[in-house]
């Protein structure tokens, strides 16, 4: 399939998944970049082919200042995604989902980030920073583990980066959306704690 066949879908991890992923949100670092103040983050990128993930040598992350205006032509370093989650089966089947509903081949790189974008108490956190935005891929999956006390933060798509969305939705427990990068345009709507308590989005961003 070229990639300008492929549109949208919606789909939702197994509860058994979201169980599994829920708690490696909790082990996720700082960073030094701009998102730093309000995004953990890890980074990884791996082949996936019959069923079984190659994790691929690490290597920075890098978008251009034409695709990214708010941090861009940074070539930003972060700790790789730990173990213990790459071996689980729930983070094998994000990637079988993803691989399958944009039907990717077997030797396409596939990027990933674990993020989590923490809400503060009175004041707002941009969960994508960039705007209405595109991340310069063929495809994108959005996979939104957890929701804990936030209000907003819900995933846009868009059909041109001057558009209202087409779909926005407060994704949760396991609930993702995969995506022709090259046709859509994407955001998500900032969000803010519900109360003082820890509040935050967990999400998987993935890319090929």
């Amino acid at each position: 399939m070229a990639a300008a066949d492929f549109l949208l879908q919606l789909g939702q991890l197994t509860t058994t998944s979201v169980a599994s992923l829920t708690t490696s949100f909790t082990n996720l670092p700082k960073s030094n970049y701009l998102d730093g103040a309000f995004r953990l983050r890890r980074y990884s990128h791996f082949t996936y082919a019959a069923e079984s993930l190659q994790e691929l040598p690490i290597k920075a992350f890098s978008q251009n200042q034409d695709i990214n205006g708010f941090q861009g032509d940074v070539a930003r370093e972060y700790q790789p995604i730990e173990s213990t989650v790459v071996s689980s089966s729930a983070f094998s089947e994000m990637f079988k989902k993803f691989k399958q509903m944009a039907d990717i081949t077997d030797e396409t790189p596939i990027e990933v980030h674990q993020m989590r974008i923490l809400g503060k108490t009175g004041a707002s956190t941009e969960a994508a920073p960039e705007g209405i935005h595109q991340d310069g891929f063929d495809y994108l999956a959005v996979f939104v583990i957890e929701r804990k006390n936030i209000q907003g933060g819900e995933i846009c798509v868009h059909p041109g980066k001057e558009q209202a969305p087409i779909m926005k939705h407060a994704f949760d427990k396991g609930e993702f959306v995969v995506l022709n990068d090259r046709r859509f345009w994407h955001s998500a709507a900032a969000l803010q704690a519900a109360n003082d308590d820890l509040a935050y989005m967990d999400v998987f961003v993935l890319t090929a």
